[in-house]
């Protein structure tokens, strides 16, 4: 192969890559906002808002997330990731618009169900195009690239926001992050294409990219089949259920990012500002996390990932106990404040990797073609779970000291998820041991 060719090929690689990575952050803009936002809305004598029904509104975001996974992952599949991913940065940057220009608690739940009805297809349009432009050699990479862009977009939407709140109302927030969004949607399609042959002038080791993509899907086991069936396939299997149990479970641990600017407002008293630009820890963790997660991944053995994700999901549950041990004794004040966003840091740091890539790299590897179905699955399931913890979890923190009832969930969540994720890994690893061993024979 040529320098030429070599360089053509990662140039055109490169593109996809950082046009997944701007656009996706883009759809975390959208989201974002809300959480940045929602200590100043409380405040508004305007809005009929209390924590209870500012977790009714994160409520009924989840359920759009949870029916989106259900349908945009279908559409993916049929349509080309492509093509769904920017439709659907394009209708978030709508709603998210709309939402700053209404004040009913009605038309909230309505605009931010829309919202992340639109931001959930997401993930599974990435895991099409993924699919069709990259070797399973560089899933990992470019879900690592991926999940840190999601979190480079969360950190500097909040502090970038947050400090915009010192002189901009909240409903400004919604416009800003709006029009960036619709911007990057416009631009998009140009730098974006569904797959290989969409681009010209493919060099050598383009073509012989395409060709071994193109060998790998009509070897999987679900190339053949149609979406009922697929269905069927993924209910019988015992890591389905298990990937997405864990995948729930951290679904709900992650649904704390949207409620620590008014935890850490009502607990130490910060103003909007502060608190917002105070929670950037959280992301700030998650991002180191998933960067460094992307490569070591594609490095380390199965076996090796077992190890790695179980003890960051047990750095998880020891942040969240000596978090929740804060809050029941008398500390000095400044000190447990810089403790507290070392805690929330550490715990964004030490669930992010668990959660993004053995997912996602497992979706493409066992859902083939129908990998946006199978992602749309998982994160259904998850969001349910997320949904029903954004209504739980409000009304519990609405309460005299509801936050350590709160904080209380999470532990018994992080358990959970730790337990669960370690044996749906130890059932991959066996799974593909067993598959190697059998290859092994036949040839």
């Amino acid at each position: 192969m040529n320098t030429t060719s070599n360089r053509q090929n990662f140039q055109m690689e490169t593109q996809v890559v950082l046009s997944m990575c701007i656009g996706y952050a883009m759809l975390m803009l959208c989201r974002t906002v809300l959480g940045v936002a929602g200590p100043s809305m409380l405040l508004d004598p305007s809005l009929d808002l209390d924590t209870a029904t500012f977790g009714a509104i994160l409520g009924w975001g989840t359920a759009g997330n949870l029916t989106g996974k259900l349908t945009n992952g279908v559409l993916a599949d049929k349509l080309g990731g492509s093509r769904v991913f920017i439709s659907a940065l394009a209708i978030a940057a709508i709603t998210t618009l709309i939402f700053g220009t209404v004040s009913a608690n009605s038309a909230f739940f309505v605009l931010y169900f829309l919202t992340i009805f639109a931001k959930s297809a997401g993930w599974p349009s990435m895991a099409n195009i993924i699919r069709v432009w990259f070797t399973p050699s560089k899933h990992g990479r470019v879900w690592g690239f991926i999940a840190t862009s999601s979190r480079i977009s969360s950190v500097a939407t909040t502090v970038l926001l947050s400090s915009f709140l010192v002189f901009m109302t909240w409903r400004g927030l919604f416009f800003v992050g709006a029009g960036i969004a619709l911007f990057v949607a416009i631009i998009l399609p140009k730098f974006l294409k569904n797959k290989w042959d969409d681009s010209t002038a493919l060099s050598e080791e383009s073509r012989e990219t395409m060709k071994t993509v193109s060998a790998n899907s009509h070897k999987h086991p679900l190339h053949n089949m149609d979406t009922r069936a697929a269905i069927f396939y993924f209910a019988k299997n015992r890591r389905f259920w298990l990937i997405s149990f864990g995948i729930s479970a951290l679904a709900v641990l992650f649904e704390f990012q949207v409620f620590i600017p008014i935890f850490l407002s009502e607990t130490f008293k910060l103003t909007p500002a502060a608190a917002g630009m105070a929670s950037a820890a959280f992301p700030l963790g998650a991002l180191i996390a998933v960067f460094v997660g992307g490569f070591v991944f594609d490095k380390l053995s199965n076996r090796s990932v077992i190890y790695a994700v179980a003890f960051t999901l047990i750095i998880a549950v020891i942040s969240l106990l000596i978090l929740w041990y804060l809050g029941s004794v008398e500390l000095n004040a400044q000190f447990e404040f810089v403790l507290t966003i070392i805690l929330i840091f550490t715990f964004g740091f030490a669930i992010s990797p668990a959660y993004y890539i053995p997912m996602s790299v497992f979706s493409i590897s066992f859902g083939g073609k129908h990998c946006g179905l199978l992602v749309g699955l998982i994160d259904a399931l998850a969001y349910f779970g997320a949904m029903t913890f954004d209504f739980v979890g409000g009304a519990v923190a609405n309460k005299e000291g509801g936050w350590q009832d709160f904080l209380l969930i999470l532990i018994v969540t992080s358990v959970i998820a730790t337990i669960t994720m370690i044996v749906f890994l130890y059932d991959d690893y066996s799974n593909n041991k067993s598959d190697q061993g059998t290859e092994a024979e036949a040839s």
